[in-house]
């Protein structure tokens, strides 16, 4: 557990300092930038309908900025209390993720996928006031109390996470397919379905207010351009990686070396995992335009596993991908201050 704490640590000082350096406007207002806004406008007025008749913001889901308001309230301002939010999740999430994957795997694939957890350029959205951190941590929490047999506080994890980020209806999902699969109880089945709840409450006030169950799906075209597979624009991810770009190679080794890995250690990674990637995956690649698909990835567990284990039997490409990132992150986190989109 040392060492999970102490590689969070280190990371986020790399976080913190690289923001203070560079932000224009101040440490405490750049952790507000980007969906940060978004989120504020979430807090403070709800999900209003626009001049054009649509909830912008009703893309950003609402159990973030619910737990940011509880704080708020407590008298922490905003940017600080969403950033304080994050940040405490991730720190329980990657503690988790230690004790999950030493207990699934070994020690050693643990550190491994501890380190790529925090030392990704991706894990500067669970510093600042976004919601990767807590969809992480339901995401990891809802696996270990499967793998326990934990089903009800699964289920529950995962209706948190669905209420957190879209895809934790794929964790849902997953959860119900492994329990399927294995031939678990009724009971069993029924526990892990509640983790549709959060979609489904989210969707139940969306019909409420907005007159639209699907106003989240709907807005999207704000958001994406199309819907379906876009292959130009996949063909793009692979024209910029060429050419050099960071983010792009982090995605293809989400998609072609950790997804395979996740296959290939799927005994160890268990059902539900295989199926949240699987669906996960699906999802992203039939939603149009792959926009900010490496930090959807990086929220996936698994798949920061399954790299774990794999930089485990390849020690030298570990060291030299975690240095690179380490470097990228640094980089992104004063990209970030300064108003500049990243991922």
């Amino acid at each position: 557990m040392r060492f999970a704490l102490g590689t969070w640590a280190v990371t986020r000082a790399i976080v913190f300092t690289a923001i203070a350096i560079a932000a224009p406007h101040g440490f405490l207002v750049a952790l507000g930038n980007g969906d940060g806004t978004w989120y504020l406008e979430v807090l403070r007025h709800g999900y209003t309908v626009g001049p054009d008749g649509y909830a912008h913001s009703v893309a950003f889901f609402p159990l973030f900025p619910l737990i940011a308001r509880v704080v708020v309230r407590a008298g922490i301002a905003w940017p600080l209390a969403g950033a304080l939010v994050n940040n405490v999740a991730f720190l329980l999430a990657v503690l988790l993720l230690y004790r999950y994957t030493r207990d699934t795997f070994d020690t050693a694939t643990a550190r491994w996928s501890v380190a790529v957890a925090c030392a990704l350029p991706l894990s500067l959205f669970c510093s600042v006031a976004y919601a990767e951190g807590l969809f992480m941590l339901f995401s990891v929490v809802a696996l270990a109390w499967y793998r326990r047999k934990m089903y009800l506080g699964a289920g529950l994890a995962a209706a948190a996470a669905s209420a957190t980020r879209p895809l934790g209806v794929a964790l849902a999902l997953g959860l119900v397919i492994a329990a399927l699969v294995e031939r678990r109880s009724a009971r069993a089945v029924f526990s892990c379905a509640l983790g549709l709840l959060g979609i489904v409450a989210f969707s139940l006030y969306c019909w409420a207010h907005l007159h639209d169950p699907l106003a989240f799906v709907h807005v999207q075209k704000f958001w994406r351009h199309g819907s379906g597979f876009d292959t130009p624009a996949w063909f793009a991810v692979l024209t910029t990686a060429v050419h050099g770009s960071a983010h792009s190679w982090i995605t293809i080794a989400f998609l072609v070396v950790a997804a395979p890995c996740v296959l290939i250690f799927r005994e160890r990674i268990g059902v539900a995992g295989v199926s949240y990637v699987l669906l996960s995956v699906v999802a992203i690649a039939i939603s149009g335009a792959p926009f900010s698909v490496d930090r959807l990835l990086y929220a996936t567990v698994p798949l920061l596993i399954a790299l774990g284990a794999f930089f485990r039997r390849v020690p030298p490409l570990g060291y030299g991908a975690i240095a690179a990132s380490l470097v990228l992150l640094f980089i992104d986190a004063m990209t970030f201050a300064q108003f500049r989109w990243v991922a």
